[in-house]
C-alpha cells in the first residue's frame, strides 16, 4: 500500500467527496499527515493519519480519536467530530468566510498538540464556460506510445479579477455508470455470505458479477492543476484544461469541476508537491523528500508533519459528457479489461450490491442524465 497525501474539500461518502494524491516517502519512522480546507461551502472537513514505512512499501492509517477545532481570527471556535475514522468535519451549517483567517488546533489521543499557521481564506470567480473535446487518440500507454483508448479532454473558461495576486487549484471528479459491483479472482461468489470461494483447480477463473441495483464508479484528477495569474492579471482565461476523460463507455458521463482560491502560501506548497511528483514521472513516483507543509507540534517544532491545512473558497459545476457525437471512439473498459461473467445456471450468477465508497455510490449523482 501506499501513503497518502489527502487534500479534502469536502467529507468522504456521504459527507462529500474526497481528492486524494498517492506519494510514497522514504521514511524510517511514523510521520503524521494532515490534509484539510476550511471552504466557503459546506463540507470542511481535515484528515489525519500516521504514515508508516514497511521495508519496501508504506502506509497510512487513520489516526482516530483526536479533538480538533478551527479557530478563525473573529474569535470564532468550530469544533469538528469524527463521522468516519480520522475524518473530522464542521458542522454542515458553518461555511468559511472569505477574508477571514482560519487556524487549525489538534490534540492526539497521546496528548501531543499541533496547529497550523493563520491561512486567509481568499475569493475566487466563476467558471463562466465548460466544453469538451475529443481526442481519438488521447490515452497513450505507461511509455507513452501506443493508443489505447479515446478521450474527451474538458476544459474552462473564467476572467480573472484585477489588481490583485490570485492563485489557483483545479480539482474533478467524474461518474461512470458501473455494471459490476465485484470480482471474484480465482473463484465464485458465494450466495447466502456475499462473499468470494475459491474454486479448487489448476487454472481457476476470475469472475465478474452484475450489480444488484444502478451503481456509478468516481474517478478523480490523476495530477495537481495549479494556475497563477502573474501574466494574466485581469484578463480572461480561456481554454484551461480540466482534465482527459477516458472514453470508459458510448453513453454520456459527469464531471463535477471546483474551481478553488488558494493563498500565496498555499499554491507554493501545491507547486512543490507537483514539481516532486509530476514533474519526475508520476504521482506515484518517490519524491525527493518529504513534503513539509504549514502545521507544528506546538512543543517539538523540528517534527516533520507532512501535509497542508488552508483555506479556501469554492466554485463548482457540474458538466455532462456527451459522448454521442463521436463515431469512431476507442473504447477504454472501466475495469481495464473486458467483462468476465460468470455463465449463467440455474440459479446463478448472484448479484452484488453497491457498496457506497470513496470509488463507488449507489446513490445517482446531481445532474446526472
Amino acid at each position: 500500500m501506499k501513503s497518502k497525501i489527502f487534500s479534502l474539500l469536502c467529507v468522504v461518502g456521504l459527507y462529500g467527496c474526497v481528492e486524494e494524491y498517492d506519494v510514497r516517502y522514504q521514511l524510517n519512522t511514523d510521520v503524521l499527515t494532515v490534509e484539510g480546507f476550511v471552504i466557503d461551502q459546506p463540507g470542511t472537513t481535515v484528515r489525519i493519519g500516521i504514515s508508516r514505512n514497511v521495508e519496501t512499501s508504506s502506509f497510512t492509517q487513520p489516526l482516530k480519536g483526536c479533538k480538533v477545532e478551527i479557530v478563525s481570527d473573529k474569535g470564532q471556535t468550530i469544533a469538528l467530530t469524527e463521522p468516519v475514522a480520522g475524518v473530522y468535519a464542521a458542522p454542515t451549517s458553518f461555511r468559511g468566510t472569505p477574508g477571514t483567517s482560519y487556524q487549525l488546533r489538534f490534540t492526539t489521543p497521546d496528548g501531543k498538540t499541533y496547529r497550523s499557521d493563520q491561512e486567509k481564506m481568499m475569493t475566487v470567480p466563476d467558471i463562466k464556460k465548460v466544453y469538451q473535446e475529443f481526442d481519438k487518440n488521447g490515452l497513450l500507454d505507461a511509455a507513452g506510445k501506443r493508443v489505447i483508448g479515446s478521450t474527451v479532454n474538458i476544459y474552462a473558461d473564467f476572467d480573472d479579477p484585477a489588481a490583485e495576486e490570485n492563485y489557483y487549484l483545479w480539482r474533478w471528479q467524474s461518474y461512470e455508470s458501473q455494471n459490476i459491483c465485484i470480482t471474484c479472482e480465482g473463484g465464485q461468489l458465494n450466495f447466502t455470505g456475499g462473499t468470494c470461494q475459491r474454486i479448487n483447480s489448476r487454472n481457476p477463473p476470475t469472475y465478474d458479477y452484475q450489480c444488484t441495483s444502478a451503481c456509478w464508479e468516481i474517478f478523480y484528477n490523476p495530477d495537481i492543476n495549479i494556475f497563477s495569474d502573474k501574466f494574466s492579471n485581469g484578463r480572461s482565461v480561456v481554454g484551461r484544461l480540466m482534465g482527459k476523460i477516458p472514453y470508459y463507455s458510448y453513453s454520456g458521463g459527469l464531471i463535477q469541476i471546483e474551481q478553488i482560491g488558494l493563498s500565496k502560501n498555499a499554491f507554493f506548497y501545491y507547486q512543490i508537491l507537483r514539481d516532486q511528483t509530476q514533474t519526475t514521472g508520476t504521482l506515484t513516483d518517490t519524491p525527493p523528500a518529504p513534503i513539509v507543509g504549514n502545521i507544528q507540534n506546538t512543543a517539538d517544532p523540528g517534527e516533520e508533519v507532512v501535509g497542508y491545512f488552508g483555506a479556501a473558497s469554492s466554485r463548482k459545476v457540474n458538466y455532462w459528457i456527451d459522448r454521442s457525437i463521436y463515431k469512431d471512439a476507442i473504447l477504454v473498459p472501466i475495469l481495464g479489461r473486458a467483462e468476465q461473467l460468470e455463465p449463467t445456471t440455474p440459479f446463478r450468477p448472484p448479484t452484488y450490491p453497491c457498496v457506497p465508497s470513496q470509488f463507488r455510490t449507489p446513490v445517482r449523482p446531481e445532474g446526472w442524465r
